[in-house]
Order: C-alpha cells, then sequence, then structure tokens
C-alpha cells in the first residue's frame, strides 16, 4: 500500500512577511506570494535579516539615456559620473533598480551579492580630435580596468566596455566618463549600462 504525503509551504504576501518579521526554522522554506520570492530561514535570523534565495533566477536591469545631456569636466583627464538621468527598464528587470546616489547607474536590489556581467556604452562629443574615455564604476568609484578610450572627430564617438563586477546588496553600477585632452564639457548623445546576474 503507497502512502500519499503532502507538503505544503508557509506562504503569504511580501508585505504580511515584513510586517509579521518572523524567524523561520533552519531549512524552513517562506514564499512570497504576489512576487514569488522565497527566503530558507537559519533558525536564528529573522525574516528581514535573510536573503532572498534566488537560484535559477537571474538577477538583471538596464538603465539608457536617449537625449543629448552635457557632463562638465573640472580636471584634465579626471573621470566624472554623468551627472545624468537613465530611463530604468523595469519591464525586463528583477533584483535591480534605478540608482538613488547615481541615476546612471543600476542597483542590486537582491538582498544578497550577485556576479554580474556588466556591459556599458556611450555616443560621446566634445570637438575634433579628444582623447575621450568611459569606465565603469561601482559606489561612485571607478573601475580602472574597464577603461576604454578614443578620439572624436566631427561627430560622436561611440565607446563600449564590459567587466565582470561583483556586487553586494544595495551597490550601485554606472558609468563614468574624462575627457584627457582638456576640460571641455562632453556632450552625451546616448547611452545605457545592462547588468546581468551570473549563476554560480
Amino acid at each position: 500500500m503507497s502512502t500519499v504525503s503532502q507538503i505544503q509551504l508557509r506562504t503569504d504576501t511580501a508585505a504580511a512577511w515584513t510586517a509579521a518579521n518572523p524567524t523561520l526554522r533552519s531549512g524552513e522554506v517562506g514564499i512570497e506570494s504576489d512576487t514569488r520570492r522565497l527566503k530558507v530561514g537559519d533558525g536564528t535570523s529573522a525574516w528581514s535579516a535573510l536573503s532572498y534565495f534566488i537560484s535559477g533566477i537571474h538577477i538583471r536591469g538596464q538603465a539608457s539615456r536617449t537625449t543629448v545631456g552635457t557632463v562638465s569636466i573640472a580636471t584634465q583627464g579626471t573621470y566624472v559620473s554623468t551627472g545624468l538621468t537613465a530611463t530604468f527598464d523595469s519591464a525586463t528587470a528583477y533584483g535591480t533598480t534605478l540608482g538613488t546616489t547615481d541615476q546612471f547607474a543600476v542597483k542590486n536590489t537582491s538582498g544578497s551579492t550577485q556576479l554580474f556581467n556588466v556591459s556599458a556604452s556611450v555616443d560621446v562629443h566634445a570637438g575634433n580630435n579628444q582623447n575621450l574615455g568611459l569606465r565603469l564604476s561601482k559606489n561612485g568609484v571607478g573601475i580602472a580596468e574597464s577603461e576604454v578610450r578614443s578620439l572624436s572627430g566631427s561627430d560622436a564617438v561611440s565607446l563600449s566596455t564590459s567587466w565582470l563586477i561583483s556586487a553586494a546588496a544595495n551597490d550601485e553600477i554606472g558609468i563614468q566618463v574624462a575627457n584627457h585632452d582638456n576640460t571641455t564639457a562632453i556632450s552625451l548623445k546616448r547611452g545605457h549600462v545592462v547588468l546581468t546576474g551570473i549563476s554560480l
């Protein structure tokens, strides 16, 4: 004779879990019915202290700008954030939002540290024969290894870069630009930054 057993996991809305803030037993699963995210208890941490369990789901986000903006350059060869606001693509995002400190950045809101494949590109101009640069940044700190440069001509030059970046919860990944020849402002014609989580 066979026996059929049924396992039922604890389920509630994200708001209800946050309000109750229970401590799940070690290995106990709690599911947010409205977001479809889940957490696994450790027996000691309250709900709000647990990270979301994200196996099989790729954290992702992208932000772009398609209108012209000006980036002021105070010092030759010094990278600066754009100071411009991008548009966040919320329709394809999961576990990310538009940056709050840098609004041309994507913020990791997954609740845990993630490894991201990050790519970015810009079309920029500052006059003929200007050596312009692009690099990625994390929390406003430039990542030198991701730097790319090119000379602008009579029209905008396209710069693209990519790098693997580990981002803790609430870290922001953005871009920085520089004029390596003088302090002429940079005209950013369009640009984007894309984060794609890597499953380990």
